[in-house]
């Protein structure tokens, strides 16, 4: 019997190969685009998942005092963590991570001299592989980081500075001052799915700032983790952490003259919160000064719906099309009842047919999956692809999900079909009634509902994307290279400036603590006449920055060249002059202070206008540009140049500015960047989904068209005897095609009605997150609207103008 089954089963693929191919197709492509993303989706929630004791293990973080509108910080107080360890007996282990930013690091031998500029240096405790469970192929994990400049790398860079991963004892020299780093360890290949990896790690205590503020609790750049003995409650922890600022910090703001009280009176409270470490990829988005890249658990649920409404526009598609084919076969159904063929026999014969085509669509979607995953992970620049396909419970569990499918899929038209009577059939007097009718529709408007709401919240998070890509910042990022680590041009970096300047190219150059768009480093600045202070962003910036960044000057004067008036001199933007109460009468000749080193007060000489110095996830805030020469030994020595060129060959203006760097430089590599690419980069990760999220719903809109197409088939099949009828009685091509269009139209017209409302809330609720933000505008739901009618109109025409152009006799000849 089953040799029989799929005998008759083969034929009928055979006999309706485009159909069958095209139902076979639709349903392969709708189980490979729920495969793929379901493998994105596990992916994305596993990380962090793999340590060992995972359940134990958290994070600490802490209110922001540095910013007036509060918020959570992922870093604490370098004290915290030997606080938590000593007076917390519910904690096993407490870990401090200090982000070191980027250095150059060098390799100097006999056999081979080179370096390398380097990003995301991190320092740990020397408990780091006993905390976290990364891998070591050499070195012992116990001791690698205990003592002052000890390092341990990962297996790349092994390779890359000494072409062999076996490289315990050897030396790498860091930063301008060559400190020499043992190597203590090699990491094996680091997992994916962390919430942090890393190339460099060194010991805490190589970063000599680290002692000097083991018991400062107000510098906050060292990022705490805790591990809880086994049943700790960390809810009853963190209510004990509340007392930790009162007790701790508060008498370390008395020794600097700054009551607590008053610290806090603009900011809140100022507490500890404890966040399990499985959870920190997915839900750190609006938590600040944290390490390692973040995504949002929005995603995740959007993704999942995704695949979901895929799938399931999938199986729509697929009865659909089954049924539009299975009166096709009405009259083998009649004369296999005459024949004495019984119902039961008939609905398994259809089901099986359908279990086949399940278990072919399945194959090809496995296999389609496979071939897709290479350029998905590629685009997305990871690898997330952790369910293997041949893993044999996992097969098993795709193939009992087909046989489900396939039976699901197959039922109604099993039972319809089956039902019909042979004399009738043989008569070709075959017409469905108005419950499979509905049935049919119902399944229209759904997967168009669907499709609809895909294809309007695409276009809202492309218009978003692109606001970001063209809103104005109040600078001009484009055509700007930024060389980077300008510093070690040492005493031939003006000489090297000039030398740019004259270049024909070249409109600008100005010479800055950082470029605008990374970011800014913030410390505490006050008034002198209220002393009121403010955490504020700032920035140390030659007289040549507001005519390279193209920023305006609203009032006063930015720096002058040769004036060394202007090193004890600032210029603020409007948010700094609101903070502070200044007006446009008073703002210049303000003096504001910086309690540390040699800064001392410095007078305000001119007024930006605000820009937006972070990304557009954030508000604008206050900001301050000091002289490039203010303050030596104060921030940090580190500059960059930023060129602005015009638009004519920026690779030329880039052969001439390395051909001039190796001139002046020779123990350092030629770095550089382009401002708007760091810039767009910023958006990398709203941009990949936002791609990905408009390729699967590319993908529904086929599967729905699709699906209409099988029931456009169905409908001229079964009107086919009314068609010929009213052509003989003079109806046009076009008479007709109007009756098929508007009973389509009017199906489309509801499912866009059903999805309008459903995707602007949806949408609305998404941009809600954004500071910066388009409005939905009424005429996208038009121009979607008509986009989704034309698909309609397309995918039915085919059949519409092929039954108008029948000839009547071919449909009429059995009455």
């Amino acid at each position: 019997m089953l040799r029989n089954i799929i005998k008759i089963a083969y034929r009928n693929f055979i006999k309706t190969g485009l159909y069958s191919m095209l139902n076979v197709a639709g349903l392969a492509v709708g189980i490979a685009s729920c495969l793929l993303i379901s493998s994105y989706v596990l992916h994305e929630t596993s990380y962090d998942t793999f340590y060992k004791d995972t359940d134990r293990m958290y994070r600490v973080n802490m209110t922001n005092i540095w910013m007036p509108e509060g918020g959570i910080m992922g870093s604490t107080v370098p004290p915290l963590a030997l606080v938590l360890s000593s007076d917390y007996p519910e904690i096993e282990a407490a870990l401090r991570i200090n982000t070191m930013g980027s250095n150059i690091f060098r390799l100097e031998n006999d056999q081979k001299m080179t370096s390398y500029y380097e990003e995301d240096i991190l320092a740990a405790d020397s408990n780091f592989f006993s905390f976290f469970d990364f891998e070591l192929l050499y070195g012992d994990p116990a001791s690698a980081l205990i003592g002052k400049n000890k390092i341990v790398i990962s297996e790349a860079v092994a390779i890359k500075y000494f072409g062999k991963t076996d490289v315990i004892g050897q030396e790498l020299l860091m930063g301008q001052e060559r400190t020499p780093l043992t190597i203590t360890g090699v990491t094996a290949k680091q997992p994916t799915n962390a919430h942090f990896n890393f190339d460099f790690l060194l010991s805490i205590y190589s970063n000599d700032r680290i002692k000097d503020v083991e018991n400062n609790w107000i510098w906050t750049q060292v990022v705490t983790y805790i591990k809880l003995l086994p049943g700790a409650d960390p809810l009853q922890l963190e209510a004990k952490l509340s007392d930790l600022a009162p007790t701790h910090a508060a008498p370390v703001l008395e020794r600097w003259g700054i009551n607590y009280e008053e610290f806090l009176a603009n900011k809140g409270d100022w507490l500890f919160y404890v966040q399990p470490v499985k959870d920190i990829y997915l839900n750190s988005a609006n938590i600040g000064n944290r390490i390692g890249p973040v995504s949002d658990s929005k995603y995740m649920y959007i993704f999942s719906f995704t695949a979901i409404f895929i799938l399931i526009l999938a199986v729509i598609n697929f009865i659909n099309l089954a049924t539009a084919r299975a009166t096709v076969r009405a009259k083998e159904i009649g004369i296999r009842k005459v024949l004495g063929s019984v119902r039961s026999q008939l609905v398994l014969q259809f089901i099986s047919e359908s279990i086949i085509n399940c278990l072919l669509a399945g194959l090809l979607a496995l296999g389609l999956s496979e071939f897709l995953k290479i350029g998905i992970e590629n685009y997305l620049g990871s690898t997330f692809y952790t369910t293997s396909w041949t893993n044999l419970s996992t097969l098993l569990v795709i193939f009992f999900a087909l046989i489900v499918l396939g039976i699901t899929a197959g039922l109604y038209p099993a039972f319809s079909i089956s039902a019909y009577k042979p004399v009738n059939v043989l008569k070709g007097q075959l017409r469905s009634g108005n419950k499979a009718k509905w049935f049919r529709n119902a399944l229209v408007v759904l997967q168009f509902s669907i499709s609809s709401v895909l294809m309007i919240c695409t276009f809202v998070v492309y218009q978003q994307l692109q606001y970001f890509m063209e809103k104005d910042l109040g600078y001009d990022r484009e055509n700007v290279i930024v060389l980077n680590w300008a510093d070690k041009l040492g005493t031939h970096l003006e000489k090297f400036q000039n030398e740019v300047l004259n270049h024909p190219q070249v409109i600008n150059a100005s010479v800055s603590m950082d470029v605008i768009g990374r970011g800014s480093y913030e410390d505490i600045f006050g008034d002198a006449a209220s002393g009121h202070e403010q955490p504020i962003a700032m920035m140390k910036a030659d007289e040549r920055q507001l005519e390279t960044m193209k920023i305006d000057l609203k009032y006063g004067r930015f720096f002058e060249k040769g004036n060394k008036a202007d090193e004890r001199a600032v210029v603020i933007n409007e948010s700094t002059m609101e903070l502070f109460g200044y007006t446009e009468e008073n703002v210049l000749g303000q003096e504001i202070y910086y309690g540390g080193d040699d800064m001392g007060k410095a007078k305000v000489i001119g007024v930006v206008k605000d820009f937006n110095f972070y990304t557009l996830h954030a508000p604008i805030a206050p900001y301050i540009f000091y002289h490039i020469n203010a303050g030596s030994g104060v921030w940090g020595n580190t500059r960059v140049l930023s060129i602005r060129t015009n638009e004519v060959n920026p690779t030329e203006v880039i052969n001439f500015l390395e051909n001039k760097w190796n001139a002046y430089v020779d123990n350092a590599p030629f770095d550089f960047s382009f401002l708007d690419q760091e810039y767009e980069n910023q958006y990398r990760q709203e941009q990949q989904l936002g791609g990905l999220f408009a390729v699967f719903t590319l993908i529904a809109i086929l599967i729905a068209c699709l699906g209409l197409f099988g029931l456009a088939s169905y409908v001229t099949n079964e009107r086919a005897k009314e068609i010929g009828i009213r052509k003989v009685l003079g109806a046009s091509v076009s008479d007709i095609l109007s009756q098929f269009g508007s009973g389509f139209g009017k199906l489309i017209l509801i499912a866009f009605l059903v999805a309008a409302p459903v995707a602007w809330y949806v949408m609305n609720s998404w941009l809600s997150q954004f500071i910066y933000r388009i409005n939905i505008q009424w005429w996208v739901f038009i121009l979607i609207g008509s986009m989704v009618i034309s698909i309609s109109i397309l995918t039915v025409g085919y059949h519409s103008l092929k039954a108008s152009f029948t000839n009547p006799t071919e449909v009429l000849n059995d009455e």
